[in-house]
C-alpha cells in the first residue's frame, strides 16, 4: 500500500513546502493591506472580520500541516533513506515554524472572534478596530515568518547541493 503513496512524496519537499509558503503569504500581504485601509478609515468591520478569520484559519491549517511534516514522511513511507539526517533537520525546522503559524493564527481568530460574539456576551463596541489591529499584527508577524521559512528552505537546499559536491 505505501507505494502508492511513494508519487506524493514531492508534498513534503523544502521546494513544495517553499512554494505553498509563498502561495499562501501573497493573500497575507494583501489582506494585511486591505485590513490596515479599513482600520484607518474605520469602516464597517464585517469584511475586515471575514477576511482576518479567513486569513488565521489558513496560518492555522498550514501550521499543522507543517508540524507534522515527520509524521507525514513516516506515513509516506520515505523516512529512513541515506538523508535521514537532513530529513530530520527539516522536519523540525517545520515543526518550529508550523507551532509559530499555528499560535499566531490561532490568537488572530480569537481576536476576531471576539468582534462576532453578541455584545451581550462580551461588549466591544469601540473596541472592534483595536482587535483588528491586534488580528492584523499577528497575521503581520506570520507573514514574515513564513517569509522567513521560504528562505530557510531553500537555503537547506543549497546546503545540500554544497555538501554533495565535496570530494569525500
Amino acid at each position: 500500500m505505501k507505494f502508492l503513496l511513494v508519487p506524493l512524496r514531492f508534498l513534503i519537499s523544502p521546494v513544495f513546502i517553499a512554494a505553498v509558503n509563498l502561495m499562501i503569504l501573497f493573500p497575507m500581504v494583501l489582506s494585511i493591506a486591505d485590513i490596515v485601509q479599513s482600520v484607518n478609515r474605520h469602516i464597517d468591520t464585517h469584511e475586515p472580520v471575514t477576511i482576518a478569520s479567513t486569513i488565521a484559519l489558513i496560518m492555522i491549517g498550514w501550521g499543522v500541516a507543517l508540524e507534522e511534516r515527520g509524521v507525514i514522511r513516516k506515513r509516506f513511507g520515505v523516512s529512513g533513506g541515506a538523508d535521514e539526517e537532513r530529513q530530520v533537520q527539516i522536519d523540525e525546522m517545520c515543526h518550529e515554524y508550523g507551532v509559530a503559524q499555528l499560535v499566531l493564527g490561532l490568537f488572530a481568530e480569537i481576536a476576531v472572534a471576539m468582534i462576532s460574539l453578541p455584545d451581550r456576551i462580551v461588549n466591544t463596541i469601540g473596541y472592534e478596530h483595536t482587535l483588528l489591529t491586534v488580528s492584523v499584527i499577528l497575521i503581520s508577524i506570520g507573514a514574515l515568518i513564513q517569509l522567513r521559512h521560504i528562505f530557510v528552505l531553500i537555503a537547506s537546499l543549497w546546503r545540500r547541493k554544497n555538501v554533495r559536491e565535496r570530494p569525500a
